[in-house]
């Protein structure tokens, strides 16, 4: 008469189970929820993903090893325990969750990350990921509670109520209550993180534990009462109870200790500070910035002094100071006279153009970097010291030309770094483009579900790697970012930049992406 749901599916061949795509769907949805949250907050997306790729089998791990330590009873091989033989029938979330919060503890200390921050994104995960799990295990037959006395609710909803039409009556939907109870708790802390001007960073986490343990100890009492031999027990005591209540004492310790010691961060002020802060446009240098050129310019300027100063040795100190200064600033160091300057300057480009291509290689990352954050929707652009043909030139040549919005060469303006002229005449420019309508078809539409609109220009950041780039950007009144990862950045770092950064990829941290 009544048709169960069967708990697996066919798909292109595979049996699948419906408990492990509701798990996925619900790890999706958190990851999703988490990263957009964690932005606002400064924890990079790249983070949250290695993260979860950490945690989430560490937390399966400990579910099935959790679920097998209170039924040693069973005979487990280890084809059994892997999940060879039955599957992984048998996974108790309260050791899953426990070994995520050990595992996720390590994970910030050693990737120097906010632990309450990360609470506070984590948290609404936890619920989402068990709002969707509770359904597989709808699917699976299992955690139902007591006969229902009148089961007309039941009844009136056909796939429930066959589902939960066992051993010959009708029983309550326990999963249903649990997911339905996590789903409150989830909007609790979504409303909590938003409206409560007092919350702490962290404080979700505690929430979380005392609204779980709560909500629990409920359904594991009712599924008692359907299933007396389903819970996992400890002696006469129902494990998860017992787990619930250290939940609920964990979770009240925890609001009250952390007021008192650690980090007092307001979740708001920490919302507030770090929207005011997070960059919509990023200017770039180009030579050992985006491309290393040290190699190409070294040997350019040996191959000069060879022919003008034979006598001349060039030092690495001397070399160094290169970087940054225009061709002329430098060779006016050496020589009073404009005509030999203007002749080193050419003697120079001849010898730097002609072996550009085969000595200059983009800084590793650097291609991966411009094209997500022009698909986020962040100005780009280049302030150099160089001519903006060879410029344009550097940047075609490795394909990263068209992430540029705007590029500005040294021919571009009479001041040069470390004065801002370049940098302004950028913004300038950008905010130009981006006060001009665009006429959008329904090509464009589909484009923006992919890459998203660009920004409009109210914060600016500069990124180089020489003490007149940060002195550009400082006198340009902007923030900026030095490149630790050049040979010698202490005279850079004299400079006092907003941000270090140890490889182009750090910028999505500063960017909070």
């Amino acid at each position: 008469m009544f048709n169960y749901i069967d708990p697996t599916i066919s798909l292109f061949g595979l049996n699948i189970t419906w408990y492990a795509i509701f798990i996925l769907t619900g790890i999706l949805v958190a990851v999703i929820v988490g990263i957009k949250e964690g932005k606002k907050l400064g924890i990079c997306t790249d983070d949250i993903y290695w993260g979860v790729i950490l945690i989430v089998p560490c937390a399966i791990i400990g579910a099935r090893l959790w679920y097998i330590l209170f039924n040693l009873d069973q005979h487990w091989s280890f084809a059994r325990i892997i999940g060879l033989e039955g599957g992984l029938a048998g996974l108790a979330i309260q050791g899953g969750l426990i070994v995520a919060l050990i595992v996720l503890y390590i994970y910030t200390k050693k990737k120097d990350m906010s632990l309450y921050r990360t609470f506070d994104i984590v948290a609404p995960g936890f619920f989402i990921g068990q709002i969707f799990g509770r359904w597989g295990n709808f699917c699976n037959h299992e955690l139902y509670g007591p006969v229902v006395k009148n089961p007309s609710f039941l009844k009136n909803i056909p796939i429930l109520g066959e589902n939960m039409y066992i051993d010959g009556a009708y029983r309550h939907p326990t999963f249903l209550y649990e997911s339905g109870l996590n789903l409150i708790g989830l909007i609790i802390l979504l409303v909590l993180r938003r409206k409560y001007k007092n919350l702490k960073c962290g404080d979700l986490m505690g929430v979380y534990l005392v609204w779980y343990g709560i909500v629990r100890i409920f359904t594991e009492a009712l599924r008692m009462m359907g299933d007396p031999s389903d819970p996992l027990m400890l002696g006469p005591i129902p494990v998860s109870i017992l787990i619930s209540i250290l939940f609920i004492i964990s979770g009240i310790t925890f609001l009250i200790v952390k007021r008192y010691i650690g980090p007092k961060e307001n979740y708001q002020e920490v919302l507030a500070y770090n929207a005011m802060r997070k960059p919509d446009t990023i200017l770039f240098d180009l030579d050992g910035t985006l491309l290393d050129t040290k190699p190409l310019i070294d040997r350019s300027f040996i191959h000069t002094f060879s022919h003008f100063r034979p006598n001349h040795i060039l030092t690495d100190e001397e070399l160094d100071s290169f970087f940054g200064p225009t061709l002329y600033q430098t060779f006016s160091r050496y020589s009073d006279d404009e005509k030999e300057i203007e002749a080193m300057i050419a003697y120079y480009r001849e010898f730097n153009i002609a072996n550009h291509d085969s000595m200059v290689k983009p800084m590793p990352g650097a291609k991966a970097l411009l094209s997500s954050l022009s698909m986020k929707g962040y100005n780009l652009g280049v302030v150099s010291s160089k001519k903006t043909d060879l410029v344009n030139h550097g940047l075609e040549l490795f394909d990263l030309l068209k992430y540029m919005d705007v590029v500005i060469g040294c021919d571009e303006v009479s001041k040069h770094k470390p004065a801002p002229d370049g940098i302004e005449l950028a913004i300038k420019l950008i905010k130009e483009k981006r006060a001009v309508p665009v006429e959008e078809n329904f090509k464009d539409k589909l484009k923006k579900l992919i890459i998203k609109p660009k920004k409009q220009v109210d914060k600016v950041l500069y990124v180089g790697d020489t003490m007149n780039d940060i002195l550009a950007g400082k006198n340009a009144k902007i923030g900026t970012v030095g490149c630790l990862y050049i040979s010698n950045p202490d005279i850079m770092l004299e400079a006092k930049p907003d941000y270090v950064i140890d490889k182009l990829n750090d910028i999505l941290r500063i960017c909070m992406e």
